[in-house]
């Protein structure tokens, strides 16, 4: 999919239930798959801003079964109560033709109401703000626990399976289409290594010992967005992957993003690890928000899950690297190479602390 332009955004904003005068439209650069834009609108004696989304049909090849889901989701969050430290919630605002995207032919578009007062980070500053992001993520997802998994559309099958990740795996290695497996044998091997580690949480969902629930899927500390004046957790974004999971994804992923002692495509990898105090936040974070939801199976598997999200996220990065850079955004030769390997190298440093990561050793710690 080709980068959408400025002048395309501008070109499809008029098409969204907007009123106003268009004062200026500019690029946001931020996430790996879409192209984002925000608008600023002039409305009386106010002015409003916007976001607008390209969507990647490549990637998100079910634009359609894509907008049920985030509409589905933002519908029940408007209605389900969340008290006094409710979370805001992405409104999305329709076509004028009251359609939650737009199909033209400049592509797939859809468009958000701006959450102004927010910004968001791609580090994690303290443990203060590791806790209310965790926090913010589990009270998201107690809030859609409630909602049948059933209602939501499987976007992209297996997205959150590690033994798919590892199946793709084998096929880009096998394939070698770019021909970068041999400069890369040792990160071959470390995946090989731990072949085993993509089955328990699998057998586990296979036997119900472990539930499927709505789950956001990407929970990355950047898909928060904190009150710009402190560190205060405001909303939830980037809903794309909201699909049927298990819990303990969301909190894998939360991990390795968020606890990371590096940025995500660091080269130095001497950088790279796992911040016992970010962690500690995480878990505690996390187990408030989302409250009783998670049985006793769940929170034992805590630290794991967080060394096998890791580990399959660095899969797919090194299979994208194999494959010639065909799925996420890269802005240098061997970027994908580059994330895979703090990937890897924070299972190494997740492996090392076994122990001090126990769920159980987190909570006596801080009793």
């Amino acid at each position: 999919m080709n980068p959408a332009s400025i002048e395309a955004a501008r070109s499809v904003a008029g098409s969204f239930a907007i009123d106003g005068e268009l004062i200026e439209i500019v690029p946001l650069t931020r996430g790996h798959i879409h192209d984002t834009f925000v608008s600023t609108w002039n409305v009386g004696s106010h002015r409003l801003r916007y976001l607008h989304q390209h969507m990647n049909a490549d990637v998100f090849r079910d634009i359609v079964g894509l907008m049920h889901n985030i509409e589905r989701v933002t519908t029940h969050l408007h209605v389900t109560p969340s008290g006094a430290d409710a979370l805001e919630t992405l409104v999305l605002v329709p076509t004028r033709e009251g359609s939650t995207y737009l199909d033209c032919d400049l592509g797939h578009w859809r468009t958000y109401h701006y959450i102004d007062g927010t910004r968001s980070y791609d580090q994690c500053q303290d443990a203060e703000m590791a806790h209310e992001a965790a926090l913010a993520f589990g009270r998201f997802q107690a809030r859609l626990s409630d909602l049948d998994p059933r209602d939501l559309r499987e976007i992209i099958p297996s997205f959150f399976s590690s033994p798919h990740r590892l199946d793709q795996f084998d096929q880009a290695l096998a394939a070698d289409r770019a021909g970068r497996a041999s400069s890369c044998a040792k990160w071959i091997e470390f995946v090989q290594a731990r072949r085993e580690m993509v089955q328990p949480i699998q057998e586990r969902l296979d036997d119900g010992r472990i539930p499927i629930r709505v789950i956001h899927g990407d929970t990355k500390l950047n898909n928060v967005l904190f009150d710009e004046n402190g560190h205060r957790a405001r909303a939830v974004v980037d809903l794309d992957t909201c699909m049927p999971g298990y819990s303990l994804y969301d909190f894998g992923d939360l991990v390795r993003f968020t606890a990371a002692t590096s940025r995500e495509d660091e080269q130095d990898l001497s950088k790279a690890g796992v911040d016992l105090e970010l962690y500690g936040a995480l878990v505690c974070g996390y187990l408030e928000g989302i409250g009783g939801s998670l049985n006793d199976e769940e929170r034992a598997l805590m630290p794991f899950a967080a060394r096998l999200v890791t580990l399959t996220i660095g899969m797919r990065f090194l299979a994208d690297h194999l494959a010639g850079d065909v799925y996420f955004k890269v802005s240098r030769e061997g970027h994908n190479l580059d994330r895979a390997c703090v990937q890897f190298r924070m299972v190494e440093v997740m492996e090392e602390l076994q122990a001090e990561m126990d769920v159980r050793h987190i909570l006596e710690s801080r009793a």
